[in-house]
């Protein structure tokens, strides 16, 4: 038998001693070894740097690689970009620290590429959990977009905010990345890093879907993205989501015309979800 493709994780890691383990743990379990555990540092204040270098024996034993990055503090997206330039795998996965992954997630997704070579992208379902409790499942993410999971083509639905964009239901495939984006370099805005990785890959390849959750999405309180904003905040959000979405077109070499009338779907579309929470 052939050597098994090598799969990359990045991880961006602020601030995680109390869970970045837990994350570490589940690549360690992982049924598919040939594994490349890139951890990228965000200037933690805590003790995530010695949780994750403890980790360097048990990676070796397991025969994958454990390399670590520090990068003083500039958001999720740098953290992406710093860790993009040290992937060597055929294909790759990008998981926050505080989530984590089935133990046959790596597995499935790349059988799903390796058999299916016009994908760009193997996405899967979720399980959506509490910290308190990361044994209850409180959802499945699949509730948030029903029967448009399956749909190949997710360009215009994730731009309307139709599609899953948590990072660790993803897997891409290197080439594909490699040849829309031979730079491995996305926006350092600190808002939307996982658009700027998805939308060029949506609008290029199909993507494939495993209707099965294969990780657990972590809803904690004083997360960046869960963390309750202000109406003023919460405006200068979704203007950054903005800039950054449109970023992103250009960078694609969508005519201005286009841009503007994807940009318009992607801010009413949300407004009217944003309108309607309210309203409940």
């Amino acid at each position: 038998m052939g050597i098994k493709p090598l799969v990359s994780v990045i991880s961006p890691c602020f601030n995680g001693e109390s869970f970045v383990g837990r994350m570490l743990d589940s690549i360690l379990a992982q049924t598919h070894a040939n594994i490349e555990m890139i951890c990228v540092n965000d200037g933690s204040t805590d003790g995530t740097e010695s949780v994750i270098k403890s980790y360097s024996d048990r990676f070796a034993a397991k025969g994958m690689t454990l390399k670590y990055l520090y990068q003083d503090n500039q958001g999720q997206a740098a953290a992406v970009n710093n860790g993009l330039k040290h992937v060597t795998g055929e294909y790759l996965c990008w998981i926050d620290c505080d989530d984590f992954l089935t133990p046959d997630s790596a597995e499935l997704r790349l059988a799903i590429l390796e058999n299916n070579s016009e994908l760009g992208v193997c996405s899967s379902d979720l399980f959506i959990v509490g910290e308190s409790d990361v044994t209850k499942v409180q959802k499945l993410n699949s509730e948030n977009c029903g029967h448009l999971n399956f749909q190949r083509n997710q360009f215009v639905l994730t731009i309307a905010g139709l599609s899953s964009v948590e990072c660790h239901a993803h897997m891409v495939r290197m080439s594909c990345f490699d040849k829309i984006n031979p730079s491995r370099e996305i926006s350092r805005c600190r808002e939307g890093q996982n658009y700027q990785m998805l939308l060029p890959l949506y609008y290029h390849f199909p993507r494939g879907y495993i209707d099965k959750p294969l990780g657990y999405y972590v809803v904690r309180g004083d997360s960046h993205y869960h963390s309750k904003r202000t109406r003023e905040r919460e405006i200068e959000r979704q203007m950054n989501l903005l800039n950054m979405l449109k970023e992103t077109l250009v960078r694609l070499g969508l005519p201005d015309a286009e841009i503007r009338k994807l940009a318009n779907i992607s801010f009413f579309t949300r407004e009217i979800r944003r309108l309607s929470v309210n309203a409940d």
